[in-house]
């Protein structure tokens, strides 16, 4: 008899196949007898021990940075920040701690270290954080892998092909790592759509649900299933219509996507003949090197965040010039947007004193904490200016700054700006270099008509302003799905920073994950978004969504919308 359950959408897609059930076991806390009595057998020297854990913190560091360079840029955000965790004062000083006062072993020391950061990150009222206990079993793991306990991390590499995965949840090492032939789809019983495991999964192809609770572990592994990564179902024993229904949705889509990618290179023009630009979403110069297969017109955000990290001290001037000249290059006279550094808070950098902040995504980070550290901003923007001397003048080169929360902010990195180009005396020559924020706080939406009046450009993160607006940390898998940029609310301020983009004509892009959705893109052309920013698979269906609308049902489309009083209610005018 069929079942469903219901959770939160993660990536989309249909995944058809067996369930495979993977029951993920939690880091042994005891060691087993055999390890006991090979330990009682050996003499215990604190100084070897702490000697052996700093070796394998090295080895843990180093398989974190190959893994952050062999996959995407996605992974490299995300095995970034566990290096980051893995270097963290707290976990060393107190493994350190429990070798050489309390007399553990290396691996003792680190597996109770793991265990009780884990557990307070998990009851901490500060969801972010909360969040992170995945990622810190994760680095425990493969620390006591190297110091040779004995981790127990299932089969997953020997999933059959056609495989549903039926998880508790995942570590993002487990799914990065996940044989990609094997797996049809996902399903998760915790988690969240802004997860690292979500997020990895979108970057890979993996159609994922998660949030469907604890009971789908109790299912039989040997049920067919059906994971709905539109929708967030998970269908256990599909009815025959079931299945008919979503194979022709597959091969729907497989045909879509394939006359997507057929069509690649053509330009995104509607209906009526508007002509809009597609651009991609980049952080290394694999993504930049794909531009042109995926048929994008141009990069639309490079983050940056990648040239200031695991350094002691900030890339000078040469440095961020010769990498931001070798990726305008790449893009063959296309537009590149780099963003500023976008750092502080959650995301924090070795080299500047940061304050404990209890709530770090209402903190000092962005254009806050470059305001705070100038030199930093002029360089960054000194090694753009100096990048764009080399390129041809017919390309345009953007300058981003993230986190802009108030005028003044604006007005002063705008002064900052407008003084490095003076004093370069760069102002006519080379590519054109733009400046603009990135709209991703409600007072910035808000006062969308004056910050426009003082760029050249401005950019939307939906992912942010969704979180901001409807108070829902997205990383809180108890109202994750709150912070959705489809709710009226948010399409709102979208709105309203389109209308001050076009008072002002200039261009408005959208940077967010709402962009790379096919079905709201002429949902965004009807609220005057004019170009959008995508992740680099999406590309392709993006384009062809808009060739397929007219602009006077996107306006339509865009109304009924804003009429909505829900995000759900948006999402079902959207299928419809």
């Amino acid at each position: 008899m069929s079942a469903a359950y219901q959770g939160l959408p993660a990536a989309p897609g249909i995944g058809m196949g067996a369930i495979y059930l993977h029951r993920g076991r939690e880091l042994e806390l005891e060691y087993s007898t055999s390890t006991v009595i090979s330990l009682a057998r050996a003499p215990f020297n604190p100084q070897t021990e702490w000697e052996r854990f700093l070796h394998a913190k090295k080895l843990v560091d180093q398989q974190l940075m190959e893994m952050g360079t062999s996959l995407n840029h996605v992974a490299a955000d995300i095995f970034a920040m566990h290096r980051l965790i893995l270097s963290d004062v707290t976990l060393t000083d107190s493994v350190r701690i429990a070798i050489h006062e309390e007399g553990r072993s290396a691996i003792s020391a680190t597996r109770r270290t793991i265990l009780d950061m884990a557990q307070v990150f998990q009851e901490l009222d500060d969801a972010y954080f909360a969040g992170r206990a995945t990622d810190i079993i994760d680095i425990g793991r493969r620390l006591l892998t190297f110091l040779g306990a004995p981790i127990e991390t299932g089969r997953l590499s020997e999933l059959p092909p056609g495989s549903i995965l039926l998880t508790e949840d995942l570590t993002p090492s487990e799914i990065a790592t996940l044989p990609v032939a094997a797996v049809a789809g996902i399903a998760l019983a915790r988690s969240t759509p802004t997860a690292h495991t979500s997020i990895l999964a979108r970057s890979l192809g993996f159609p994922l649900v998660c949030g469907l609770g604890t009971a789908i572990l109790e299912e039989s592994r040997a049920q067919q299933a059906i994971v709905d990564g539109y929708s967030g179902q998970l269908i256990l024993s599909p009815s025959p219509e079931q299945l008919a229904r979503y194979q022709a949705q597959q091969i729907r889509d497989a045909d879509r996507s394939a006359e997507a990618v057929r069509r690649a290179h053509e330009p995104a023009v509607t209906l009526d003949g508007l002509k809009m630009p597609v651009y991609i979403n980049a952080n290394t110069t694999d993504d930049v090197a794909a531009l042109g297969e995926s048929g994008a017109d141009g990069i639309g955000l490079l983050r940056t965040e990648y040239l200031f990290q695991n350094r002691n001290e900030p890339p000078t001037v040469d440095e961020q010039c010769a990498i931001y000249t070798a990726f305008a290059r790449q893009t063959d006279n296309r537009l590149l947007t780099i963003r500023a550094l976008d750092a502080g808070g959650d995301k924090p950098l070795e080299y500047l004193t940061h304050r404990d902040e209890y709530n770090p995504f209402l903190g000092v980070r962005g254009l806050r904490l470059l305001l705070s550290h100038p030199a930093i901003l002029a360089d960054q923007f000194r090694a753009v200016l100096l990048a764009a001397q080399t390129l041809a003048p017919e390309m345009e080169v953007r300058f981003m700054l993230p986190m802009v929360s108030t005028l003044t902010e604006m007005e002063q990195a705008r002064k900052l700006l407008d003084q490095v180009r003076a004093d370069a005396g760069t102002a006519q020559t080379g590519a054109r270099v733009r400046i603009g924020p990135l709209i991703e706080v409600p007072s910035a939406a808000l006062m969308a008509q004056q910050l426009a009046g003082m760029a050249d450009f401005l950019s939307i993160g939906t992912n942010d302003l969704a979180q901001y607006v409807l108070a829902s940390d997205r990383t809180n898998s108890r109202v994750a799905g709150m912070a959705d940029a489809l709710h009226p609310s948010v399409l709102q301020l979208v709105e309203r920073t389109a209308h001050a983009a076009k008072n002002f004509y200039i261009p408005v892009s959208l940077c967010g994950e709402l962009g790379g959705n096919a079905q709201a893109a002429p949902l965004l052309l009807g609220l005057g978004v004019s170009e959008l920013s995508v992740p680099l698979p999406a590309a392709p269906l993006i384009k062809q969504a808009i060739r397929e609308t007219d602009l006077f049902h996107a306006h339509q489309l865009a109304e009924s919308a804003l009429r909505c009083r829900s995000a759900e209610e948006v999402r079902t005018l959207l299928e419809g």
